[in-house]
């Protein structure tokens, strides 16, 4: 069936052929499977590592961990900015005190 797994085991233990693996089945096949079909088939198999598809699964825990550190993140700014207004609103109220306080001291 497309897409199906040919293996049990989890993608994340299959690994990326090298060029030595890759040439031996190359070698080992043209005569029994036409060239374009061989290259189609072998492009199924990644080269390097990088190349891997990533997997439903491992997208999924990716995601979720961002989406903690995203709500981490969020907290933390919410406590900022609660803090920032708490001291501006104290400004606000100590201003004009420390005004009269101060033009009063001077005069």
């Amino acid at each position: 069936m497309p897409g199906e797994a040919l293996t049990n085991r989890p993608r994340e233990h299959i690994m990326a052929l090298t060029n030595k693996s890759r040439t031996a089945i190359y070698t080992a096949l043209s005569d029994i499977i036409e060239e374009e079909a061989l290259e189609e088939m072998l492009t199924n198999f990644p080269a390097r590592e990088i190349d891997e598809p990533v997997t439903r699964d491992f997208l999924a825990a990716q995601m979720s961990d961002l989406r903690g550190e995203m709500t981490q993140m969020e907290s933390r700014l919410q406590d900022r900015l609660a803090t920032q207004t708490r001291w501006m609103v104290a400004m606000i109220v100590a201003a004009p005190t420390v005004t009269v306080a101060l033009q009063a001291y001077f005069t």
